[in-house]
């Protein structure tokens, strides 16, 4: 299948339209799935925090699809495997989740990346903190990866309701913190609470770091619910950098719709999410605007 532009983007080239093997399909707790892709297209320009928007059912109805899922779906980039494989963690939920986790192996699957402006990492990073809720956890892996290979020190704290909403294992011992042994091998202090199990939000884990950190040499990145990311703008506001990862529904996933338009702060103006972002400074946010 051709490709289409590769134009630059913050030295990030693609995008590219692919025809990608199902290389690995895997169920996971809490109704997660991990696919893993034969896509070298993808993994040459990748970048934490970008995402690929995928045609859900075979490329072969494309010109003619059904009625079910019938837009692309975009979905996060948890890892790369040099030097074809991508891997994507999704909840499955709705209809095109649905329809990939049951893509059986080397199956194709069209698809689109990478998209969208990914974490920045400026010379200066020193530390990175990373907040996850929920699904948000699924770009950790890569981000982690990233981090670490440019000798950034990486924390992760992540969040859930209760500990079964999560695609990896939890492990808990008296009078120690919960553990999550499918995320200790990624190189990073890792600390996880639920609000079930320890009554916490993972917002209160990061303001009880907050002091610990320098404004010229460390930063925050976040991906979650809206809910938790406006929290997190909240607390971060004059301490600390913080970038977030926003989600939207989006149909083109390539800004011409301009569906996923989220309010800017300064000029009263719009971004779209998936082409101006999903990553953006929380000051480039108009937090007052924004839904819910």
């Amino acid at each position: 299948m051709p490709t289409s532009s590769s134009r630059k983007r913050g030295g990030i080239g693609g995008p590219h339209r692919v025809c990608a093997e199902v290389v690995e399909s895997e169920r996971l707790p809490g109704d997660h799935h991990r696919l893993l892709l034969r896509a070298p297209q993808i993994v040459e320009g990748a970048a934490p925090g970008q995402f690929i928007h995928i045609w859900c059912h075979p490329p072969t109805v494309i010109e003619r699809p059904p009625s079910a899922a019938l837009l692309r779906r975009p979905y996060s980039i948890s890892g790369v495997r040099p030097p074809d494989g991508v891997e994507i963690l999704f909840r499955v939920r709705g209809t095109g989740g649905m329809i990939l986790s049951q893509t059986p192996e080397n199956r194709p699957l069209d698809l689109i990346g990478p998209l969208g402006r990914g974490f920045r990492m400026p010379d200066s990073l020193r530390t990175a903190v990373i907040v996850a809720g929920g699904i948000g956890i699924a770009p950790v892996p890569f981000l982690v990866q990233t981090l670490t290979s440019r000798l950034v020190s990486a924390r992760v704290l992540i969040g859930a309701t209760c500990d079964r909403r999560l695609p990896y294992r939890v492990e808990r011992e008296p009078g120690r913190p919960a553990s999550l042994p499918g995320l200790a091998t990624l190189g990073a202090e890792v600390e996880f609470v639920s609000e079930a199990s320890d009554g916490k939000l993972v917002s209160q884990l990061l303001e009880a770091r907050l002091d610990g950190l320098h404004s010229d040499t460390d930063e925050v990145m976040a991906i979650g619910p809206r809910a938790m990311l406006k929290r997190l703008a909240e607390v971060t506001e004059g301490r600390i950098r913080l970038q977030v990862s926003l989600e939207e529904r989006m149909a083109c996933g390539l800004g011409a719709c301009r569906s996923c338009v989220v309010p800017a702060a300064n000029d009263g103006g719009y971004r779209t999410v998936c082409r101006d972002g999903p990553v953006f400074y929380a000051d480039e946010i108009d937090w007052e605007r924004i839904g819910p």
